[in-house]
């Protein structure tokens, strides 16, 4: 008997996970191994299916029983085919809200073309395509809840005006802070900037006489003195 085993981390509860995996009649869409599926008989805890593939790059029938033991493990055994022994199992470890899937497979083909070391290749082939297509199917439609840690407080969501005249409430009026824009130079001991303390003085412009001259005093050069 040749026997390959693998593991996988699924973010998704156990018992979501264990419904995906017991529908061993879609086994074509996730081994890669079997081509067919042919659901013969299901119970509570129990279903029968007829596989067709090829193994190992020969045709095979195998009739598999499977034994359902919800929600953590799952036993099947081929009881009629071409290989001369096939059987496997699922089981399924919840950890922290997530689901550690190991698949356990052993299989004699009882085919003098096939090797052990090419039942081997086919095995693990199996195991690795099952279980990321598992993996990738759970995690796709089962997302998973993020928690947040003990004590901590949800961020507050901002109201949009529109919504709260919807709701019938009036939106939080803006602070004097925020309404007012602060004044470029900060007041000093309650008194007013030096800008605004002085003004600048305007320079007064002399007056020009008419005719373009100025006045000037009887002693000056330009002007003319009393006649003698």
């Amino acid at each position: 008997m040749v026997k390959v085993e693998g593991r996988r981390i699924v973010r998704a509860p156990v018992q979501k996970v264990f419904q995906l995996i017991s529908r061993l009649e879609s086994a074509p869409r996730v081994t890669g191994l079997w081509l067919t599926a042919d659901l013969v008989e299901r119970k509570s805890t129990a279903l029968t299916v007829q596989y067709r593939g090829y193994f190992a790059g020969l045709p095979v029938e195998s009739l598999q029983r499977a034994t359902l033991h919800p929600p953590h493990r799952i036993d099947f055994r081929q009881t009629r085919g071409g290989l001369k022994a096939f059987q496997g199992q699922y089981l399924l470890k919840p950890i922290e809200g997530d689901t550690e899937v190991a698949l356990m497979l052993e299989a004699e083909p009882g085919i003098p073309f096939i090797s052990d070391e090419a039942a081997r290749l086919v095995l693990h082939a199996y195991i690795e395509r099952s279980l990321e297509k598992f993996k990738l199917v759970a995690e796709r439609e089962l997302p998973r809840v993020v928690r947040r840690p003990e004590g901590a407080k949800p961020a507050p969501l901002p109201v949009l005006e529109a919504e709260a005249a919807e709701a019938g409430e009036a939106p939080a009026a803006e602070s004097p802070a925020q309404a007012a824009p602060p004044s470029a130079v900060p007041a000093t001991n309650g008194q007013a900037p030096p800008a605004a303390q002085k003004k600048p003085r305007r320079r007064r412009r002399r007056r020009r006489r008419p005719g373009g001259e100025h006045r000037k005093g009887p002693g000056g050069a330009g002007g003319s003195g009393p006649s003698h």
